[in-house]
C-alpha cells in the first residue's frame, strides 16, 4: 500500500484529488494539509511514502516545502503538482530533490502511473 499525503490550499481541488487517489487501487491517503507548514507538522506523525504537492501555497510555498521535506524527511517522494510549466520551476524543483512534476490538468491515469512510477524510481518526467 502506497500512504500519500496531499497538499494544496485549495479545498475543491484537494477534495477532488483526494477522491480520486481514494478509488486507485494500492493507494492509500493518509495526510491532506492545506499549507506546506502544516504537511510539515503532519509529517511527524503519520510516515507517507509520496506527497503531492502545489507550488503555490500561503504559510509555506511548495518550493521551500521541498526543501525542508528533502531534509527532515528524505525517504518521502515528492510529486510536484502544479499549473506553471515553465522549465525554471521544473528545473529547480528538481535541483531540490523533487522526484517528479506533473501539470494540474493531467489525466487521472497519469497521475495513478506517476505515482507508480514514483515509487520505483528516484524521479520521473510525467510533464518535461
Amino acid at each position: 500500500m502506497i500512504r500519500l499525503a496531499l497538499a494544496d490550499d485549495q479545498r475543491l481541488f484537494r477534495y477532488g484529488m483526494s477522491m480520486l487517489l481514494r478509488d486507485m487501487a494500492g493507494v492509500q491517503v493518509v495526510l491532506e494539509c492545506a499549507n506546506g507548514e502544516e504537511l510539515l507538522t503532519a509529517l511527524k506523525t503519520a510516515p507517507v511514502d509520496i506527497v503531492l504537492l502545489d507550488l503555490e501555497m500561503p504559510v509555506l510555498d511548495g518550493i521551500e516545502t521541498t526543501k525542508r521535506i528533502k531534509q527532515e524527511f528524505p525517504q518521502v517522494k515528492v510529486l510536484i503538482l502544479s499549473t506553471h510549466d515553465e522549465d525554471k520551476f521544473i528545473t529547480h524543483l528538481m535541483e531540490l530533490g523533487a522526484n517528479g512534476y506533473m501539470l494540474k490538468n493531467a489525466e487521472p491515469d497519469e497521475i495513478d502511473t506517476a505515482i507508480g512510477r514514483c515509487m520505483r524510481t528516484d524521479s520521473i518526467s510525467a510533464s518535461w
